[in-house]
């Protein structure tokens, strides 16, 4: 990767501010600065609206090709999943994974209505498990037991969206059909917030927040936002941020192809930055979770994509082969060195990012696997020789042993699981 052909600018604060403008115009589902208080202050608790009538217990699917024919099935009969899977048809606000000793299961939460439902990977079922009326939910992260989750979203009212901390809390049992297990119950976060993430094993809380002079603010805390620490302060704020090991917090500045971007590794005990990528134009990237490698892309001249694979330790990068954006890629947790990523089928002139981000471009998605050490890369599958629709996947995220591959659609938000085993990769 030739960098002499991009251009470094004279200004990176500059730089980083018009680019976090471009950023939040392009993309709605950026998480939007608030300038409203400093520190940690918080509000009361999150507004929910009420309950929906019915949807408690189980809701069958009526078939396709995504999705298992219930017409003739009852309970304890063996039934058949397809290797893609179509979770919701709807919307989706952001999803979390688990295994627990039997099956791997997956809670996601409803974009429009607030509703959580769960499917796991030993029934055919889908279970509404909260029917909560928490609108407007644009995405979400979720704890390790998928109890509780952090949740962005625009409360009444509200023309700038609000972080919220959500908890499953459980329900007297009822006969009445209406009454689901649990409700959802929570507490709004810092007014404050940018961005957050949340830790490798899901029990902590990183949150990236604005002071009254527009700098910008790092703390850790529980993920209910009690015993907050604070971390750094940078005058950065336009960024993406992930917590892809223990003691590492990867920060990137939001991606715009006419702009050079930076990706940093922020130490979670110590709170110092050290620059590992950048620059370079239109910059993204994802960090394996033994924090050898990293995946990036960025802006090619003439319109596309450059991927590639960096070897933090080695400080040196080969061609990941395939061309594809960071935002569409999920390392593995089992096999930490592997990294799938979703990638258009066919060469594109279009400007990455911005493009994507703006929905002027959109791919028809293969699924490739990428092994970082030797750069081999494998076809998993071709998602249109599956699906019912075009998929232009993201969000991507594996179990904890690397058998389902999930992901949404940027087209319809709606969300899927890809059995890996069934396509021959485990």
């Amino acid at each position: 990767m030739n960098k002499k052909t991009f251009i470094y600018l004279a200004s990176l604060f500059i730089v980083l501010g018009i680019a976090g403008l471009l950023y939040w115009y392009f993309f709605m589902n950026a998480p939007a600065t608030t300038n409203q208080g400093q520190g940690t202050t918080e509000t009361g608790g999150f507004q929910p609206f009420g309950r929906t009538g019915g949807g408690s217990g189980t809701a069958s699917t009526t078939g396709s090709m995504n999705q298992p024919d219930l017409t003739n099935w009852t309970p304890g009969s063996p039934f058949h999943l397809p290797t893609l899977r179509l979770l919701s048809s709807t919307p989706v606000g952001g999803y979390g994974v688990m295994d627990n000793a039997s099956t791997t299961v997956v809670r996601w939460v409803d974009r429009g209505r607030g509703n959580v439902y769960e499917a796991t990977y030993d029934s055919p079922l889908i279970n509404t498990l909260s029917n909560t009326i928490v609108p407007r939910i644009y995405a979400s992260a979720w704890n390790a037991d998928l109890t509780s989750f952090i949740a962005s979203l625009f409360q009444s009212g509200d023309t700038e969206p609000s972080t919220v901390f959500a908890s499953l809390n459980s329900q007297a049992t009822s006969s009445d059909a209406s009454v689901t297990p649990y409700e959802l119950r929570g507490k709004n976060l810092p007014n404050n917030v940018i961005t957050y993430a949340v830790s490798p094993k899901r029990d902590r809380l990183f949150m990236l927040t604005t002071d009254t002079n527009g700098n910008g603010v790092g703390y850790i805390s529980n993920l209910d936002g009690s015993k907050t620490v604070v971390l750094f302060s940078t005058p950065l704020t336009q960024v993406n941020v992930s917590w892809p090991t223990d003691n590492a917090i990867l920060v990137v500045t939001k991606g715009i192809a006419s702009e050079n971007g930076f990706a940093y590794l922020v130490n979670a005990k110590t709170g110092l930055w050290n620059r590992i990528l950048g620059p370079l134009p239109g910059l993204s990237a994802t960090i394996s979770h033994d924090g050898k490698y990293a995946f990036l892309s960025a802006s090619a001249e003439g319109g596309g994509v450059l991927s590639a694979i960096y070897s933090l330790s080695a400080g040196t990068s080969t061609d990941a082969v395939i061309k594809t954006l960071a935002d569409k890629c999920a390392w593995g947790n089992y096999q930490k060195d592997t990294i799938y990523c979703a990638v258009p089928a066919g060469q594109t002139t279009s400007t990455y990012p911005d493009d994507w981000y703006t929905g002027k471009s959109s791919g028809i998605d293969k699924i490739w696997q990428v092994d970082a050490p030797t750069g081999r890369v494998t076809l998993v599958t071709s998602l249109v020789d599956h699906a019912d629709r075009i998929i232009d996947a993201f969000n991507l995220s594996l179990d904890a042993k690397d058998h389902y591959l999930f992901f949404m659609n940027k087209n319809d938000l709606s969300l899927w699981s890809l059995d890996l085993s069934a396509s021959g990769n485990n």
